[in-house]
């Protein structure tokens, strides 16, 4: 190890590490190859992975994801995925928007899918996949009125958490009818939040794709807003890194999803 070590500071003409007595160190310039190190031994494991048969992919599919997508969007997409290719791993985990987006970045994580407006980044390569439909959520013993705004005198107004990709949507439709609601409450849990609306708790406003099924067995009354921004679901992968034979077929399906909801005939 120590001659690889060697080959590679002999290579790139500076010390990667600090030998103080028995203690080895990064140095500075250690510490700024690091993530490159990572990178290649991530493309070297994918390397490996690549099946005599492109068309039976076979390895690890890791993604990372937003709590509404991962739980009311995803499963079916990988229900879908996973019957055409038994042989992928596939590992999903939950982030904030900015958690997923780093991980992205670091080379932690295959794909991330993101619930929010159109995300622009020079590293990044954006698919978007299906344009998301807001509304109040109410619990079932309260009419609504035409206008939802009276409620917040009497209710409290449930956020969802401040990294949460369609809060400043949120916010921006509620400044913009004029209203601050003094009394909040603030989760990171979608399930919380339907919760505490079916107990009377308060109310607050919801993609419906999280709240479709509560609203079919009448738990909880849904009421379409007019969003001020165009919040849409997206998948996103990074433009560098080399996309292996799982990664291209998942790639491929969600394609297919894309045509569907384009044509639905098809």
């Amino acid at each position: 190890m120590t001659t690889h070590i060697k080959s590679l500071e002999n290579d790139l003409q500076i010390p990667l590490f600090d030998r103080l007595g028995k203690k080895v160190l990064l140095t500075k310039a250690g510490h700024q190859f690091y993530p490159y190190a990572l990178e290649l031994l991530t493309i070297y494991e994918k390397a490996q992975e690549i099946p005599q048969n492109v068309d039976h992919p076979k390895g690890t599919l890791t993604i990372t994801s937003n709590e509404s997508l991962a739980v009311y969007r995803l499963p079916r997409l990988l229900q879908a995925y996973k019957q055409k290719n038994p042989q992928v791993h596939i590992v999903l985990e939950t982030a904030t928007n900015e958690q997923a987006l780093k991980k992205l970045q670091d080379g932690e994580t295959d794909i991330i899918f993101l619930m929010g407006e159109a995300i622009e980044h020079d590293n990044f390569i954006t698919s978007t996949l299906f344009d998301e439909t807001f509304g109040w959520i109410f619990p079932t013993d309260l009419v609504p009125y035409d206008n939802p705004f009276h409620f917040l005198q009497d209710s409290q107004f449930i956020y969802t958490e401040q990294s949460c990709g369609y809060r400043k949507m949120v916010n921006h439709y509620l400044h913009m009818n004029g209203t601050i609601p003094d009394k909040t409450f603030e989760t990171s849990s979608i399930e919380v939040i339907k919760q505490s609306v079916m107990c009377g708790l308060g109310i607050a406003i919801l993609p419906h794709i999280v709240v479709q099924e509560n609203c079919k067995k009448e738990q909880l009354i849904f009421k379409q807003i007019q969003t001020p921004s165009l919040i849409q679901s997206h998948a996103i992968y990074h433009k560098s890194r080399w996309i292996s034979p799982v990664l291209q077929s998942f790639l491929t399906s969600l394609e297919k999803i894309k045509d569907l909801q384009m044509n639905p005939e098809m």
